[in-house]
């Protein structure tokens, strides 16, 4: 392999490492594949959320971020700190080869003009020779011939002068050629050329110093980054060690729990037979006591009840928590909005002093707002805030005596009593009195005895405390507060209530039972 051909393979593998380091820098472009993962996973809710999972996860995603911006880098610093050097490098030897190449070329070109020189010196010296040579013996025979004249004789020995005169110069010629062609030929091999070879050697020599260097330096752009990636991670771990099921688990307990009570024990129910068995087939709301729940097992299956603003559509926990979010919201709002009044009180000093600086009628407008709004937002807060006490301090409910499901059933009328029926009687039927109604063709044939006799044993008033959606024909849809008539005691948890002129089942618990 000649030193041109290997300065040269130089130069190309200067620019392959130049294309590696340029496509390693663009292989770091997954940073923003990263940012884009990061951009679909990352939720502020994550990271507000009360559940050590989740923060967790949301930490991951933030780290995540962080690490993106760490390969960024790396990018950067290879681009600035490798690339562009190498890119430099590479023009620079170039350049370098490419003259000190030239300087061997004209090296090169002069010494073989002095030996192109010294050739046609000596062809013409050869040829001079062989002129006077031709000459001799042309003389030579004419001095020999009987017949050749004195005239003939000295033409022949004058043109012999004169090629031998010739064969001198160029024989004179040939030998300055020599001496000139072997200084320049010792001057090339034992100066010239060595010079350029030592300055290629030099620039080679210099060029794998600094192609050493950049690797270095390419390393280091990756070496930089490193504390960070490795901060980074070790946050992760710590995230990680953060997750605590226990405090999870009781964070979702408290997050979902109702506040229901717990209910009691269900009674035992008799066979009524077809007819009469129909009003207690009812199944209890739900496991979760209360039957509107939220709870673990998702409220049993009912629909959702609508939103309202005092949230009564909620069970009791859950309620006091927006309530209690609510004051405080409300309290938020009344803080701002007396700061805006001090700074329009102060406006309003000034302009007053210095109308120049601004019109004090529209700043009182603005106070008179700001008024308007304080006395709404007072309301408000009294409102929630009676709303929150309410909640957190029920009143006491108060059962009506509880009668046994085998005499309900045997009281039950085939159609519910009007609504202005009121019997103020709460004592039970005597024993004959279930044997006379224990046939249905008794029923039929004194069906207004029979439901004077159940009014008196089952009407009362009461409220509902919390607001129930009926799921099937025979239940009735209320709200919270509104004040019911209660005509049955199912005894299975459900009571059977009438609202104007609607009557339907509703949950026991859901009521609030008042004595008449």
């Amino acid at each position: 392999m000649s030193l041109c051909t290997h300065t040269d393979n130089g130069i190309k593998y200067v620019k392959r490492v130049t294309s590696f380091v340029e496509e390693r820098i663009h292989a770091e472009n997954y940073a923003k594949e990263l940012r884009k993962l990061v951009a679909k996973y990352k939720r502020k809710e994550d990271e507000d959320s009360k559940y050590t999972s989740l923060k967790v996860f949301a930490s991951l995603v933030n780290e995540e971020n962080d690490l993106a911006g760490q390969r960024e880098l790396i990018a950067e610093y290879l681009e600035a700190e490798v690339l562009e050097p190498l890119k430099t490098l590479a023009k620079d030897i170039t350049a370098e080869r490419k003259k000190y190449l030239t300087e061997g070329a004209e090296n090169y070109r002069q010494l073989k003009a002095s030996l192109d020189a010294l050739d046609r010196a000596k062809k013409q010296y050869e040829k001079a020779s062989e002129e006077a040579e031709a000459a001799t013996i042309i003389r030579d025979k004419a001095d020999q011939d009987p017949n050749s004249t004195r005239a003939k004789m000295e033409k022949l020995t004058q043109i012999l002068r004169s090629k031998e005169s010739a064969q001198e110069g160029a024989k004179n010629a040939y030998i300055l050629q020599l001496q000139d062609t072997n200084q320049k030929r010792r001057l090339h091999f034992e100066s010239e050329m060595p010079q350029v070879f030592n300055e290629l050697q030099t620039m080679n020599a210099a060029r794998m110093e600094k192609f050493k260097a950049l690797l270095v330096t390419y390393a280091e752009c990756n070496r930089k980054v490193f504390p960070i990636i490795n901060t980074c991670l070790d946050n992760i771990t710590q995230s990680a060690n953060k997750v605590n099921p226990t405090q999870d688990n009781q964070q979702l307990v408290e997050d979902i729990k109702t506040g229901f009570p717990i209910p009691g024990d269900l009674a035992i129910e008799e066979y009524q037979g077809k007819e009469n068995g129909k009003a207690a087939k009812k199944k209890p709301p739900t496991l979760g006591g209360g039957g509107g729940g939220g709870g673990a097992t998702g409220g049993g299956g009912k629909a959702k009840a609508e939103p309202k603003e005092d949230f009564s559509h909620l069970p009791p926990a859950q309620r006091i928590k927006k309530l209690e979010a609510k004051v405080k919201e409300v309290e938020g709002a009344i803080g701002k909005a007396n700061a805006d009044k001090t700074a329009m009180e102060k406006m309003q000093t000034i302009y007053s002093a210095n109308p120049a600086l601004g019109d004090v009628k529209q700043v009182e407008q603005s106070l008179q707002l700001t008024h308007t709004k304080l006395e709404a937002l007072s309301v408000e807060l009294e409102k929630f805030q009676n709303l929150l006490a309410e909640a957190k301090n029920p009143k006491p409910v108060v059962e009506s005596p509880k009668l046994s499901r085998t005499s309900l059933s045997a009281q039950a009328p085939k159609s519910p009593p009007k609504a202005n029926k009121k019997i103020s009687s709460t004592k039970e039927p005597t024993p004959s009195q279930d044997d006379e109604w224990g046939s249905d063709d008794d029923e039929d044939d004194e069906p207004e005895e029979k439901d004077a006799d159940v009014g008196a044993a089952a009407v009362c008033s009461g409220m509902m405390l919390y607001a129930f959606t009926g799921q099937n024909e025979d239940e009735l849809s209320v709200d919270a507060n509104d004040k019911v008539r209660i005509i049955q005691d199912l005894s299975d948890g459900w009571l059977r209530v009438q609202k104007g002129a609607k009557e339907g089942l509703v949950p026991k618990a859901y009521v609030q039972i008042h004595d008449e």
